[in-house]
């Protein structure tokens, strides 16, 4: 973790190599990523919902099965009939669809029933996403809707639905839909993927070695110190490096050398 004698001039350069890597084109980078597909929705917020749901597996695989949850929801159908997402299957689908239809019938809006449960002048979001997953899921959930729906206070990373929150929280930049406007985008959470929770562990962010919800408040007050008003702009950036297996599962020194974090990276020092 950053506590040496060496940390400012650290946090400095791994601060301007961070920001150098988040403003980079995206475009590329963008066409593979769910996120494209939310894009070319009629109705972004619940297709928001929805991919970041399902952001679990090959990214193949997740955007087609994005695509076919999307356009069912917004032509007012159930499900596809047969369809199938690693374990998730329609049945199971058909009750997320069930919890963005009366939500919005309840509240207007998925951010007006996050809004309900928001503390504006709390440090993150965590309490905020608890009390929205526990109403999306309503009483006596079943476990796959469980799953869809995590909650920071049963110790999950929370990937998919802090993924959703960045897409629709955050205003800057071309990655991102800022759809809503209640939510401080210095308060999210960083989406803890696997590849962000490696590439944070090696650059000393977090020490805890499995992604976890204390995993991504670390990595999370870590990113602030290189910018405190919106710490997740580098979440994107980071994810994709794993992504592209820039950073590979273990250190490889002819790959490591050519990543652009090496010199901060704890890895290194290992190979």
């Amino acid at each position: 973790m950053y506590g040496d004698a060496r940390a400012p001039v650290i946090q400095d350069s791994l601060g301007a190599r961070l920001h150098s890597l988040a403003a980079r084109g995206d475009e590329e980078r963008l066409a593979r990523d769910p996120l494209s597909i939310v894009r070319a929705a009629r109705d972004p917020e619940a297709a928001a919902l929805l991919a970041a749901s399902l952001a679990f597996g090959n990214v193949a695989t997740i955007r087609a099965s994005a695509t076919a949850a999307i356009e069912a929801f917004e032509g007012a159908r159930g499900p596809p009939r047969g369809f199938r997402h690693r374990w998730i299957g329609a049945r199971d689908l058909g009750g997320l669809f069930r919890a963005i239809r009366r939500a919005r019938d309840r509240h207007g809006s998925l951010e007006a029933l996050f809004a309900r449960g928001d503390d504006p002048a709390a440090e993150d979001v965590g309490a905020a996403l608890d009390a929205f997953a526990e109403a999306l899921r309503g009483p006596a959930p079943a476990p796959p809707l469980r799953f869809l729906l995590p909650r920071p206070s049963d110790g999950s990373a929370c990937k998919r639905p802090l993924l959703f929150l960045r897409w629709v929280v955050r205003r800057e930049g071309a990655t991102d839909l800022g759809l809503w406007r209640r939510v401080d985008p210095s308060r999210l959470v960083v989406p803890l993927d696997t590849h962000v929770h490696r590439i944070a562990y090696w650059l000393g962010f977090t020490s805890r070695r499995t992604p976890s919800w204390r995993a991504a408040l670390d990595v999370t007050r870590a990113l602030r110190r290189f910018d405190r008003l919106d710490p997740v702009r580098f979440d994107f950036a980071l994810s994709h490096l794993g992504i592209a297996r820039d950073c590979p599962r273990r250190p490889v020194r002819e790959r490591c050398g050519r990543c652009p974090l090496q010199p901060w990276c704890r890895a290194w020092v290992t190979t």
